[in-house]
């Protein structure tokens, strides 16, 4: 006899359509007392459909945080490091409270600092500036962290051993959309959880035997790799995610219908 399964959904964040000025200019009318601008509204529009459409850990940003990040790091002019690096956590903070008023507190998104692609041109040394970068991001997230998010995504496009050694724990997942042998590699000298799509399934099965996962969580997957993944994994090793690119709403309900799944 068949048995379903349900498996837990989790987001990556997404990336919601820029509104044009008419409508954030109406939006932001909407939200006195409270910081609004552009990434408040992108953060707020991203994750309410999530909320909505059942997902059961959303996450707030996405790549677009990016700009929000460097607004907030200061002795950053124009891509180029200036100064020495600082916080200025206001706007990360009120972006915190806001996510914590949709979700009830969840994580969130945002690129990893090898994509702030950033060029130094005031610490002089290579080691020196990365320390300085990984020193804001840690208070950044910190800072988000005491007012109400739970954590954080790390989008990046390499897995950088510094990057990781650096950010990478509990609260804080690297995400590499599509990995490869020596990234997959890299990403679990650091942390227990992984994510794959389902044709990656193989590869990681050839780094099981060295590396301890405890999570996997394989990305837009559809019945027949949840099926295979549960001849490697238990049921509650797997999630299922997801990272929006457009018609979230859509999205984010066929994301958590995938994830029921019936196995004899």
């Amino acid at each position: 006899m068949a048995k379903k399964l349900v498996f837990r959904t989790v987001s990556m964040g997404s990336e919601p359509p820029i509104p044009d000025a008419r409508e954030l200019a109406l939006w932001v009318r909407t939200e006195r007392g409270r910081q609004a601008d552009l990434s408040s509204f992108l953060i707020e529009e991203g994750l309410r459909p999530q909320v909505d459409a059942g997902v059961d850990l959303p996450c707030a940003g996405g790549k677009f945080y990016r700009s929000r990040w460097l607004e907030s790091i200061s002795g950053i002019k124009e891509g180029y490091i200036t100064d020495e690096l600082g916080i200025m956590p206001g706007f990360v903070e009120d972006d915190a409270a806001r996510v914590k008023s949709v979700s009830g507190g969840c994580r969130v998104a945002l690129p990893a600092p090898h994509l702030l692609d950033l060029t130094d041109r005031y610490y002089g040394d290579a080691d020196e500036s990365s320390a300085a970068l990984f020193q804001q991001y840690r208070r950044l997230l910190r800072a988000m962290r005491d007012a109400g998010v739970a954590g954080h995504v790390l989008h990046c496009t390499a897995a950088i051993p510094e990057e990781l050694e650096a950010l990478a724990g509990k609260n804080v997942f690297f995400f590499l959309k599509d990995p490869d042998e020596e990234s997959m590699a890299t990403l679990l000298e650091h942390q227990r959880a992984i994510g794959i799509r389902g044709s990656q399934l193989p590869l990681l099965l050839d780094h099981r035997e060295e590396y301890e996962v405890t999570e996997v969580l394989i990305l837009d997957p559809d019945a027949g790799e949840l099926t295979n993944l549960l001849h490697s994994f238990d049921p509650d090793q797997i999630r299922v995610g997801g990272y929006c690119p457009e018609h979230c709403l859509e999205y984010w309900r066929a994301l958590v219908d995938s994830a029921t799944v019936s196995v004899q």
